[in-house]
């Protein structure tokens, strides 16, 4: 069965509550870390990440997705500076992105909630 249809289907309000969880667990959990833009940090990738946050949160007029990707973030930076196995692995997904098939986004989108200026933001 295709994910989509699966998260779509009549078990919808469970994965909405999911979402909930999602936001109300996983949120105040993840901002236990420092927050990276307030402290020195070295790592490349860790600076790199904060520039894209920054200009992540200039775009993203969705409060609830900014405060669940600013904490998820959050833990990426933390791992990223403190543990070089963390730093590893994930520099890893970051090289594989770049050598795979990864597909741009749609022009024009997010459509909602999305101040990116065009032709990738809907405003």
């Amino acid at each position: 069965m295709v994910l989509k249809h699966i998260v779509n289907s009549h078990e919808r309000e469970k994965f909405i509550k999911v979402n909930d969880t999602l936001f109300n667990m996983v949120t105040p959990i993840a901002n236990i870390f420092p927050d990276p833009r307030t402290h020195t940090i070295y790592h490349p990738n860790s600076k790199r990440l904060v520039e894209i946050l920054d200009e992540y949160e200039e775009f993203e007029g969705n409060q609830r997705v900014l405060k669940v990707v600013t904490a998820v973030v959050r833990v990426v930076i933390n791992k990223l500076e403190h543990s070089p196995r963390w730093r590893d692995v994930i520099t890893w997904w970051g090289e594989k992105l770049r050598e795979g098939d990864w597909k741009s986004r749609s022009l024009n989108h997010p459509k909602h909630n999305w101040n990116e200026p065009k032709p990738y933001g809907g405003h």
